[in-house]
């Protein structure tokens, strides 16, 4: 039986980014993707970047349309970036209004569009659904070298909630699945594999509290596994 063919289009979760022990980002050895590709026996090439948002779908395309029309499947992870926001310009000016990267009506325009590519090129687009994240942590994180000030200006900008963090990010992923049955796409879902762990969400993150590790990773690989009859 020949080797199914995958492409895979995302960011850094897709790229297996996390953040290690010195706080710093690293690659690692077995992320989700290089999981899958043993288990399930698939000749994937991974074309995710760390930071990247849904134009960088587009961009791959454009750079390698043959590589996408060989591919059986294109895995589409996007949407972590795309939601989030420069901080330090809303630190230094909260009584601003201020936009994510993407703007989510862009963000599903730009995400049917890349659908729309992928099957014009002959692969069978499926979408990866985004883990959740812990807005607390991420809180901290991004605004470790704030002075406090700033932060107080964050958390103005917040309406004093930080739970907003992680509620603007599960509306992007559910955009996610919106877009799926507008577009008849198939979708597979690691956010609920996420939400009924058994056992310490956090423990699935890396201290940033939006990548997730090692164990985080393993997790996805098993959800996707589960999914793998779509292949």
């Amino acid at each position: 039986m020949e080797q199914i063919k995958i492409a895979a289009l995302g960011d850094s979760l897709t790229k297996g980014v996390v953040l290690n022990e010195e706080n710093r980002y690293s690659i690692l050895k077995q992320g989700f993707i290089n999981i899958i590709g043993e288990k399930l026996d698939l000749c994937i090439r991974n074309y995710a970047k760390f930071g990247c948002t849904i134009g960088f779908g587009h961009t791959v395309i454009d750079r390698h349309p043959d590589d996408i029309s060989a591919a059986d499947y294109t895995l589409l992870e996007f949407g972590g970036n795309d939601c989030d926001f420069d901080w330090r310009n809303i630190a230094e000016e909260p009584d601003l209004d201020h936009n994510p990267k993407t703007i989510l009506e862009t963000f599903k325009e730009q995400f049917k569009r890349l659908i729309e590519r992928v099957r014009e090129l002959g692969s069978h687009p499926v979408i990866i659904s985004l883990p959740p994240i812990d807005s607390e942590n991420y809180f901290s994180f991004f605004s470790r070298f704030m002075s406090d000030n700033q932060k107080s200006n964050v958390m103005k900008w917040l309406g004093g909630d930080i739970g907003i963090i992680y509620r603007w990010h599960d509306m992007y992923n559910k955009a996610l699945f919106e877009i799926s049955e507008v577009t008849r796409t198939d979708i597979i879902d690691i956010t609920s594999a996420f939400e009924n762990y058994n056992g310490d969400i956090r423990s699935l993150f890396c201290t940033d509290g939006i990548h997730p590790n090692e164990e985080g990773h393993r997790l996805i690989a098993n959800s996707i596994s589960d999914a793998a009859k779509m292949f």
